[in-house]
């Protein structure tokens, strides 16, 4: 079940749908949109009437108020319009609300000053958004409620029809069953292989499905056969189309890639080829969006904070051991390419630096150094290896060309890491998953979790780890030595 589960969320499915108008009992769906939407408007307008009202102004009021609405409308179309998909998560429709409202926030601020409100008081306006946002959220969790007990009790449904007695046949009327909330009513199951043993799932072969739908009103066809049944397959989707019938093909590829990940799907001139990692930052949008992150992070530490710390620790270093304030050393980068990853030299001048890693009580750590390791200050020059480009702020640690090398065989999907640029701190460091790297079964935890954060970034993935990583400086790790 969790295989279909993650087909439906991932959008996996291959979909012929139709444009045709449909001469069949509606569903009212176009209906309940509309529910939603203007629930919406009277917070909405609740709140822009009280912005209004309490900012003493009378002059443009009216058109303020209806630039307030069109650009909800607006907004709303651009961000929210999954919010209304049968199977979409409640805490994905409360998120995308969420962000709906900070942009809407943004937009309003700005162009209020300019054209119609220009002494409204931003912190005001604030604090009505923080006031709206809660009643939104109410009147989001409310009406979804009622919508998903409407269709408990059988309306606001489509009926389905299965092809294809296989284990995911199976697996996607066990999930039917099993969630109500998303308005499917099961018809059955269509196979050339009728099982007597379950005759009441099955309503016969796929003659019988073609019978079936022409004298029953059937909404979707899911086929689960397996490819090498290209021709019934085809039949299929032109009786669909001919019927003003969806058709919906599920690929089977379970045996090949792991069902709870995210799969992408992308399309070559017609020709449908499956991605079984989701990556992100393949697109050029987030690759730009992660960039100016670690230009502004970077830029705004190495001006405020690394210039008024440099020259004292620069002195203490000196002052500690004999040898330079900075240590570099050789370190695998992303695609595999080799670069200098500079660092507060934390040890005496020793020639294990680029073979032996630091353990805890290393006679080799300075008492300088040992601080500078606990407290992440050690990390600062770092900043200088994101301004060219070589790290980013977050991101896979790097490690030491001998280790990539020695772990490259050793672990299965090691080198999955670097795929991106490595990090000054990373998803592994904030689980805990830092320092020495001898423990195999440690290193394999820390590539676990570096391979999530691949499948998984976000800027505010980013910002999280950022923050606790200062957090941590703050509270201190067991494993910072």
């Amino acid at each position: 079940m969790a295989y279909i589960h993650q087909l439906i969320e991932n959008r996996v499915i291959v979909t012929k749908t139709i444009t045709t108008k449909k001469q069949n009992k509606k569903r009212y769906g176009e209906f309940i949109k509309s529910i939603f939407i203007l629930m919406d408007l009277i917070c909405l307008n609740f709140i822009s009437i009280g912005i209004v009202v309490f900012s003493g102004l009378v002059l443009n009021n009216f058109y303020f108020i209806v630039f307030f609405n069109l650009s909800w409308l607006f907004l709303n179309f651009f961000i929210r319009r999954n919010n209304f998909d049968r199977n979409i998560e409640t805490l994905r429709i409360l998120f995308n609300d969420l962000k709906l409202v900070f942009i809407h926030f943004l937009f309003i601020a700005s162009f209020s000053q300019f054209i119609f409100l220009p002494d409204l008081n931003i912190l005001n306006l604030g604090i009505w958004y923080l006031v709206f946002l809660p009643g939104l959220a109410i009147s989001r969790i409310v009406l979804f409620f009622l919508l998903i007990e409407y269709r408990k009790q059988g309306y606001n449904y489509r009926k389905i029809a299965i092809v294809g007695g296989g284990p995911i046949g199976h697996e996607l009327h066990e999930f039917i069953k099993n969630n109500l909330k998303l308005g499917y009513k099961f018809c059955g199951i269509f196979d050339e292989k009728v099982s007597q043993e379950k005759s009441d799932l099955y309503k016969g072969n796929i003659e019988d499905l073609f019978n079936y739908c022409s004298h029953n009103k059937v909404d979707d066809i899911f086929c689960a056969l397996s490819s090498n049944k290209s021709k019934e397959i085809h039949q299929i989707m032109e009786f669909a189309d001919n019927n003003l019938i969806r058709f919906r093909l599920i690929p089977d590829f379970k045996m090949l890639f792991n069902p709870n990940k995210k799969i992408d799907l992308s399309f070559y001139d017609g020709i449908p080829v499956l991605t079984p990692r989701h990556e992100p930052l393949e697109n050029v949008h987030n690759r730009l969006i992660k960039r100016g992150f670690d230009i502004f992070f970077s830029f705004f530490m190495i001006t405020i904070c690394i210039s008024l710390i440099l020259p004292l620790l620069a002195i203490l270093i000196k002052l500690s051991s004999k040898g330079p304030v900075f240590f570099k050393q050789l370190r695998t980068g992303k695609d595999n390419k080799e670069f200098y990853c500079y660092k507060f030299r934390t040890m005496v001048v020793n020639p294990d630096a680029d073979k032996t890693q630091a353990t805890k009580n290393d006679y080799r750590i300075t008492k300088l150094g040992a601080f500078l390791r606990k407290t992440n200050l050690d990390e600062l020059p770092q900043f200088f290896n994101v301004l060219k480009g070589e790290m980013s702020v977050v991101g896979p640690r790097p490690h030491m060309l001998l280790h990539t090398e020695e772990y490259s065989k050793k672990i299965n999907k090691y080198m999955v890491r670097h795929l991106i640029k490595p990090g000054i701190t990373g998803w592994a460091q904030v689980n805990g998953y830092r320092g020495n790297t001898a423990n195999k079964f440690l290193m394999e935890k820390r590539v676990e979790h570096d391979m999530w954060y691949l499948e998984n970034w976000s800027l505010w993935l980013d910002i999280k780890i950022t923050f606790l990583t200062t957090w941590n400086v703050f509270k201190g790790e067991k494993n910072a030595y």
